[in-house]
């Protein structure tokens, strides 16, 4: 398991234990002068393995297997939301109408149709033009991403098993994330500020780290 993933509350915590443990066999190396490799062993170490279990085996069978369990657990309840029928209808209409009915448009007509989807996005005012038909599609559509930039955020935590939600979610996350995200990125800047800016918007930096493993 690696160490990134970790609670920051047990890595102080194993911290804590090290140092004192660490200082006491410096301390007796420094001053086990004349002893034999054996008089060190049964002197510095030994006393100490009792104390190491008593604290090791409870943080292995109380924290650290339940934390790798829900993280699991996590991973696969992503899993079965993304997959879904109500989420999935979601996603195939949004994919239709931005990248395989945009294939068969000319240049200006793409940019148009991203274009009023990142206004949409962007200014709460353009809701009232769009017809209910569009709108339901966007918000369709907002749902999709808005999901990828949940699952990075639990990735980035460590509340997700990395390795499941790479096997479930990174093929569709690349796809969309090129198809979709980096276009409507690409049309203009907009305001850091989180009634304009979606939670998408900034690379998912943890979906694309999954990525290049």
């Amino acid at each position: 398991m690696s160490s990134s993933y970790l609670p920051r509350a047990l890595i102080v915590g194993l911290v804590a234990l090290a140092v004192p443990v660490l200082s006491l066999l410096l301390a007796g190396l420094l001053t086990g002068h004349g002893k034999t490799a054996y008089e060190l062993v049964r002197d510095l170490f030994v006393p100490l393995i009792g104390p190491l279990v008593a604290v090791l085996v409870p943080l292995l069978l109380f924290f650290v297997i339940p934390a790798g369990q829900n993280r699991q657990r996590t991973a696969l309840e992503l899993c079965q939301q993304y997959n879904a029928e109500e989420f999935r209808e979601a996603r195939n209409i949004a994919w239709k109408h931005f990248v395989l009915d945009r294939r068969r448009e000319g240049p200006e007509e793409r940019a148009i149709r991203l274009a009023e989807f990142l206004n949409y996005l962007t200014t709460p005012e353009t809701h009232a033009q769009i017809d209910p038909t569009r709108d339901a599609l966007y918000q369709k559509a907002t749902r999709v991403l808005d999901f990828f930039a949940m699952v990075n955020e639990y990735v980035g935590r460590g509340n997700a098993e990395p390795s499941l939600v790479r096997a479930f979610l990174l093929y569709y996350y690349l796809w969309w994330r090129d198809e979709i995200m980096d276009p409507l990125r690409s049309l203009r800047t907009i305001a850091d500020h989180p009634k304009i800016k979606p939670s998408w918007w900034d690379p998912l930096v943890h979906l694309d780290a999954l990525a290049a493993r």
